[in-house]
């Protein structure tokens, strides 16, 4: 009698619950039901046996592609060196979903014999298996990889620019910089971010070139340049940087206020102070001036940001506020105290910058004698009351532990 008679298939789900590893390998050659032997392929995969590797090499010529599927994704799942060629035949199967588990495949097990078939395979007319071929190639060491995934870079599918970008930044090759700032030019938000993490990743050694980048007539070079110099942190950039924000597009001048924060140096601060006076500036370009100084945290910031505090509109008031409470000065107690009469947004931020400042423990006797005199109004519950069709609200409800 057969092994699983003439009426009921096999139960893989049984079959792999009692680790028959022979039953497993018997219902993969099922020939009634491809069903049968895809799940069995599965199941053999999720096995540490030696025995599968064979019936699984077998079963990427099935004339099913769902079970040559599923065998190509159990053995790139066992990783055994025996499949690397006959997953290497994989990429050029007829059905598009084998050729990406075959490829995926080949990534996980990481032979460098796959190295060249799978720059072959970035010419494929399936993107998904372009993407998955750009991943596998930004794993391997030591190969010749760099000028594949540079023309990727130029892929018509934005997902694999992304990923030869990330792959270029896990590859960490100088050359790449040049190519990398390139692909900035266009403005794709989803592959901008890849290649900015890419020049960050490379690092200093990226840094005289993305300088040269702030200077491109493309605008959104020289953001990304802006943001990945903002991300390697190099002192470098500073003085370049601060050139960038009388840009002439506004945009450039919010990413390198921005940076100019993250990088904290103090050469900014008076370009920056600027910025944030200029009222023919946008907006999103002051309130970014007015964080980075809070991040550069100089004292020189404290009068502006306090007269800010006193005549600016509610952004700017809230912004300044936030800003005082990080750069942590005595100064800017008594115009805060004021502000906890504003709106709802500012005479939190002005209660949350009074908190800061009384824990930096910088103040003299007579601002926290000030300052612990308003506790009880920065503790108050905050409500909200509709009366009337109109909108009442008191309290600020911050914790101010002593």
């Amino acid at each position: 009698m057969p092994l699983f008679g003439n009426a009921n298939p096999p139960n893989v789900d049984d079959l792999e619950a009692k680790s028959d590893i022979p039953g497993l390998i018997k219902a993969l050659g099922y020939e009634k039901d491809s069903s049968v032997r895809s799940a069995a392929a599965g199941a053999l995969g999720r096995t540490d046996d030696a025995r599968v590797v064979q019936p699984l090499l077998a079963a990427l010529n099935d004339g099913d592609e769902e079970v040559r599927m599923f065998a190509a994704e159990a053995l790139g799942r066992i990783g055994d060196p025996r499949a690397v060629e006959p997953l290497i035949a994989g990429l050029t199967d007829e059905d598009e979903e084998v050729r990406k588990v075959a490829a995926a495949a080949l990534r996980d097990i990481g032979d460098p014999r796959a190295v060249d078939p799978l720059i072959a395979a970035l010419k494929d007319p399936s993107e998904g298996v372009r993407m998955i071929a750009v991943d596998a190639l930004g794993q391997t060491v030591d190969a010749p990889v760099f000028e594949p995934l540079t023309a990727a870079l130029k892929d018509s599918n934005e997902g694999v620019r992304v990923r030869a970008a990330a792959a270029l930044g896990r590859i960490g090759d100088p050359r790449a910089v040049d190519p990398l700032i390139t692909a900035l030019r266009g403005g794709d938000s989803y592959v901008r971010g890849a290649v900015v993490g890419a020049l960050a990743r490379i690092g200093a050694q990226a840094v005289g070139l993305l300088i040269a980048g702030l200077k491109d007539s493309d605008r959104s070079v020289r953001d990304g340049a802006a943001e990945a110099l903002g991300q390697i942190v190099d002192a470098r950039a500073v003085e370049p940087l601060i050139d960038a924000l009388a840009d002439d597009d506004w945009h450039v001048h919010m990413v390198a206020a921005e940076v100019l924060g993250r990088i904290g140096d103090a050469r900014a601060v008076g370009p920056l102070i600027s910025a944030f006076k200029d009222e023919n500036e946008v907006q999103h370009v002051r309130k970014a001036a007015v964080e980075a100084l809070g991040r550069i945290g100089d004292g020189r910031a404290v009068e502006p940001l306090v007269a800010a505090l006193k005549d600016g509109e509610g952004w700017q008031r809230k912004a300044a506020s936030e800003a005082l409470g990080r750069i942590g000065d005595a100064r800017a107690v008594e115009s805060l105290i004021a502000a906890l009469t504003d709106y709802w947004d500012v005479r939190k931020a002005a209660a949350e910058a009074l908190v800061a400042i009384y824990r930096s423990g910088q103040l003299g006797p007579q601002e926290r004698a000030l300052l612990l005199a308003q506790r009880g109004a920065i503790t108050e519950v905050h409500r909200d009351e509709f009366p009337y069709d109109s909108h009442e609200d008191s309290g600020i409800g911050v914790e101010f532990p002593v």
